[in-house]
């Protein structure tokens, strides 16, 4: 088995831009029949064609797959990835099995009535939970015999297509119950029982909360969770047993299909928000970003742990991609919100942190109730116009090609990037915040800018952004929304600075370009579509959802 840095069709990259449906909207998907069924299904599909996503993300709910002990429904599964092709959409498939969102809503009923078989996670008065307990080996057999046959049904009916770029293995793992750990026999055992050694390895270089807990309780090199980490020693127990249950899940499957597989968590907000306490505030044993060394160190099998990404700060959002851009492990968005902070956002995750593929939650939302496009979602709509559009760019940087994120603040009209000798002015207010003069785009855009020129002040508005990929010294390609660039040479050594730098009108008038373009890619080849100069050159180098793929070659 080897570990995928991205996503592939047949062999080649793929750039996943996504929209996840609603979690019951997989029985929909692939139902066999139904009126109900169909309608839903078909607005699950109108939303991401509304949104532009290339790419469907569909529960497949274990309790409709094994409806009964060791009867597989695997027509189930063959409808959703029919109905994707039929769509022309690739699939990430979601296994809701053991746990979703720290719960077993999705586990059989067979497994819900058999207590005795099938042990739940307990909390310290003894009280069952409806989760299931990590620590039971019937739990993980149970889970692994259905994903491995889930496997099968994938590889013999699609791995000659690759219509599923992944397969994600449970869904926001862990026990979201009134209790940091699972007080269940064989809970206490584990929590009472030596640490790994591999877990001591794995936090012995930490800087965050699980390296400061083993440095604080004196380095110890063996002891029970409590003895070595004191307070944090029950959450820590949790996770390594989350992560080996659901790392010899993913082992099994890929020793049937070596398909990319992932995990995805529900946040702890970083540790930085409220109480963060495990149980309460997310489900304890989950991927969090204090226990994030310690899953890392346990999942061999998967080849990313991903972030649910639904903030609404900027800079919460940012520290999280930060935490979870990990070296040697791909970067992925699975869940993340339908506002215009992340439609902005998603492009510091791709330009920034190389993010692989970029995906919204529950896409129906997005619709009103005559299937139009809501107006808050038009901002994601915006971005995926733009990420499609860049899409063999952005496959292009997973081998190392450079891209440079623009991405505008709150009250922020401009900043700047440094190519060598070369400054460039990025704008997101025409040629400046103060200059009232006529600035050109074109006929289908309009003169009338005064929406796009205005700064705005507050997260809920949409805001400028796009990606400057530089593919030579002076060559380069943009997507972007209310975006304008100026480039000048500073290569003056006589402390003078250039006439032209005095007056906005001059900077841009005398920006000397080579080529200056719209267009698209075909086979990973450029095709123009329209060319610029005149008015349409002279006022900066723009970019709105729609222009499609601006190339320009600099001028000496």
């Amino acid at each position: 088995m080897k570990k995928h840095e991205y996503f592939t069709v047949q062999g080649k990259p793929f750039f996943s831009i996504g929209g996840q449906v609603h979690n019951s909207s997989g029985y929909a998907i692939g139902a066999e029949n139904g009126e109900a069924y169909e309608r839903d299904a078909e607005r699950s599909f109108e939303s991401l064609r509304a949104l532009g996503a290339n790419t469907a993300a569909i529960p497949v709910c274990w309790d409709a797959f094994e409806p009964e002990e060791g009867k597989f429904n695997f027509g189930y599964v063959k409808r959703i990835i029919d109905r994707c092709r039929e769509h022309n959409l690739h699939a990430i498939l979601l296994w809701f099995g053991s746990w979703k969102n720290g719960q077993m809503e999705y586990t059989p009923v067979w497994v819900k009535k058999d207590r005795k078989r099938f042990v739940r996670a307990r909390l310290a008065d003894g009280q069952e939970t409806t989760a299931l307990s990590p620590f039971y080996e019937a739990n993980r057999e149970q889970d692994k015999k259905a994903f491995c046959r889930l496997m099968e049904c994938i590889r013999e009916y699609d791995g000659q297509t690759g219509t599923v770029l992944a397969v994600q293995v449970e869904n926001e793992p862990g026990m979201y119950a009134a209790s940091i750990r699972d007080f269940s026999e064989k809970g206490t055992e584990a929590f009472q029982g030596m640490v790994p050694a591999a877990v001591i390895d794995a936090v012995r270089g930490d800087a965050g909360e699980a390296g400061d807990a083993w440095r604080e309780n004196g380095r110890k090199e063996n002891g029970s969770w409590a003895e070595v980490f004191g307070r944090f020693g029950a959450e820590l127990c949790m996770a390594w047993a989350t992560a080996e249950y659901i790392n010899d899940i993913a082992l099994a499957g890929k020793q049937i299909y070596d398909i990319f597989m992932y995990v995805n968590v529900w946040m702890d907000r970083n540790s930085e928000h409220g109480w963060s306490i495990a149980g309460l505030d997310y489900p304890s044993g989950g991927a969090v970003s204090k226990v994030l060394p310690v899953w890392l160190a346990a999942c061999t099998g998967l080849d990313a742990v991903c972030p649910d990404i639904y903030e609404q700060e900027p800079d919460c959002i940012r520290r999280t991609q930060e935490l979870y851009d990990w070296e040697g492990r791909p970067f992925y968005v699975p869940e993340s919100g339908l506002t215009n902070v992340n439609a902005s956002m998603m492009f510091e995750a791709v330009g920034k942190h190389r993010a692989i593929g970029y995906h919204v939650f529950g896409t129906e939302s997005c619709l009103d109730e005559n299937g139009k496009l809501k107006e808050g979602a038009e901002g994601i709509m915006h971005s995926f116009a733009m990420l499609r559009q860049a899409k063999p760019l952005l496959e292009n940087c997973m081998a190392g090609g450079k891209v440079f994120p623009l991405v505008q603040n709150v009250g922020q009209d401009a900043f700047r990037l440094k190519f060598g000798e070369w400054l460039c002015r990025v704008s997101y207010a025409g040629a400046a915040a103060e200059y009232a003069g006529w600035v050109a785009m074109d006929c289908r855009h309009g003169k009338d800018l005064a929406g796009i020129n205005r700064v705005p002040m507050s997260l809920e508005e949409e805001k400028a952004r796009g990606l400057l990929f530089q593919t030579g010294e002076k060559e380069f390609y943009l997507v972007g929304h209310k975006v304008r660039l100026y480039w000048q040479k500073m290569d003056r050594t006589d402390g003078s600075i250039s006439p032209n730098m005095l007056n906005i009108q001059h900077q841009a008038h005398n920006m000397e370009l080579l080529c200056l373009e719209e267009g698209h890619f075909e086979g990973g080849e450029f095709v123009t579509d329209r060319v610029r100069s005149g008015d349409e050159a002279r006022h900066g180098i723009w970019a709105q959802y729609d222009c499609g793929v601006v190339h320009f070659i600099l001028g000496d």
